[in-house]
């Protein structure tokens, strides 16, 4: 054989043997679902200037939700690091695909000495490709490690992408409410310079004392500062709103939807079954299976790896060729990677104890939200159909018993504060409907309700003054 077959040869061996465990270490990713699959994934672009916005908006513009959560999850600046995120994770996986280099080493021995060894002229020359086989399924391992943090970073997007939808969806609602508070406010002022106008006729006509007249300016005073502060707390809202896809200023006049449309909620039973879709849940799984992975690893490492070598030597005293063939490894005698498999083996313990943690507190959180969206509900379902009916037939019989000289001007007063506290009151309940619902939407990853989009934007029911 002559020295290149041999060193083709050679090669073609080793790297046969450090190729040898390569097969079917392909990382194996489950299919993806997407939670929210109604709404649009999360932008991975960059913006290239602040003018704003995507969609067609305008100071005239009535925002509605789904606008609102489109705008969010292509322009969110939290979304748009994930995908870096998610590029090295891939990185690591390619790394970790790696086999080790072969290595090459030349040495020259005999040389520079005397008499037959002066110079060269006794050289012997070594030619040497050595090869580390890794043993134990370390590579395996290291790729599925690397695999489950990849997806472990596919978790981390989806659950950043639902905590935008539900940001989104509760300032959105929060912008609905502010904007009845407005309505609501505004109606009261409203009905309070109805009444001071009433009550300046009847103080003309001699019928009311001044100090009633008095009375009725305080409250339509009182009412105009409260319209201010609701105006500017609507304000504030939209601005919260807008920030949710990178804006520094509202690009839309209002918010679009009734936040009177409520539902009855859904059986317990229906809501702890979707709580599985939870991304947290598969987090925690993937988590534990990472850790697992961990363990094998380390237990990997503790078994000895080879190195094969193989060369050829050229001796010039009689210029000739030898080869040379080796195998060397290490002894486990000290170092078996004790260590590494003992810490292993209790983050492993940590984290099934961990994912216990995440579910029961995320039942907890979804029975919390669940109980008080019941009472939401119920509360607003009385206050609307009963409680409130009969507040404004009474306000209305008392501002006319009074126009009629057959009530007290505090009487007045009295039945329109009960009226607003009432108003207001079923406004706090439907509000808290919409928090608690979009909690569980959050948690379970589902949405609970029907499309508010189409339904017109309507304060809290009135009464007509009679």
């Amino acid at each position: 054989m002559t020295i290149k077959k041999f060193i083709l040869a050679l090669c073609i061996a080793l790297l046969s043997s450090g190729v040898a465990g390569a097969a079917n270490t392909d990382p194996k990713h489950p299919e993806k679902t997407r939670l929210r699959d109604d709404l649009p994934a999360a932008a991975t672009f960059n913006k290239e200037s602040q003018d704003y916005p995507v969609l067609p908006l305008s100071p005239t513009t009535a925002l509605t939700l789904e606008e609102a959560l489109t705008l969010s999850l292509m322009q969110n600046p939290e979304l748009q690091t994930f995908s870096g995120q998610i590029e090295a994770r891939q990185g690591e996986t390619q790394q970790a695909q790696a086999l080790p280099n072969p290595e090459m080493g030349i040495e020259v021995e005999n040389i520079l000495g005397e008499d037959d060894s002066r110079a060269f002229k006794s050289a012997e020359t070594t030619l040497e490709i050595s090869q580390l086989i890794e043993l134990g399924g370390k590579r395996q391992q290291r790729i599925r490690v690397a695999d489950l943090k990849q997806q472990l970073a596919d978790f981390d997007l989806e659950s950043a992408r639902l905590e935008v939808i539900s940001t989104t969806n509760q300032a959105f609602f929060l912008n609905l409410s502010a904007q009845a508070r407005v309505e609501l406010t505004r109606e009261n002022l409203q009905l309070a310079e109805k009444i001071f106008n009433t009550v300046q006729l009847r103080v003309k006509a001699g019928k009311t004392s001044p100090i009633a007249e008095s009375q009725a300016l305080i409250t339509v005073r009182q009412s105009r500062l409260a319209l201010k502060k609701e105006q500017h707390k609507l304000t504030a809202a939209q601005r919260r709103l807008a920030a949710g896809w990178g804006a520094n200023k509202p690009h839309f006049k209002s918010t679009a939807g009734n936040i009177e449309t409520i539902f009855e909620p859904l059986t317990w039973a229906v809501l702890y079954q979707r709580l599985e879709q939870n991304p947290e849940i598969s987090r925690q799984t993937a988590e534990l299976e990472l850790q697992e992975s961990r363990l094998a690893l380390a237990q990997a490492y503790g078994i000895p790896d080879i190195t094969l070598g193989g060369g050829v030597k050229r001796h010039e005293d009689n210029d000739d060729y030898t080869f040379l063939f080796g195998v060397s490894f290490s002894l486990p005698v000290f170092d078996r990677n004790q260590g590494n498999i003992r810490a292993a083996r209790a983050g492993t313990g940590i984290r099934q104890k961990k994912e216990l943690s995440k579910r029961v507190e995320l039942q907890t959180s979804l029975r919390e939200n669940y109980e008080l969206l019941l009472v939401a509900y119920e509360e607003a379902d009385s206050l609307r159909n009963s409680i409130l009916p009969a507040a404004e037939t009474n306000f209305s019989a008392t501002d006319y018993g009074y126009r009629q000289g057959q009530f007290k001007f505090i009487d007045v007063l009295t039945a329109q504060k009960n009226l607003f506290e009432i108003r207001g009151q079923l406004l706090d309940s439907l509000t808290d409907f919409h928090v608690h619902r979009l909690n569980i939407e959050a948690i379970t990853g589902q949405k609970l309700a029907a499309n508010f989009n189409n339904a017109p934007s309507n304060p809290i029911s009135t009464t007509e003054d009679k």
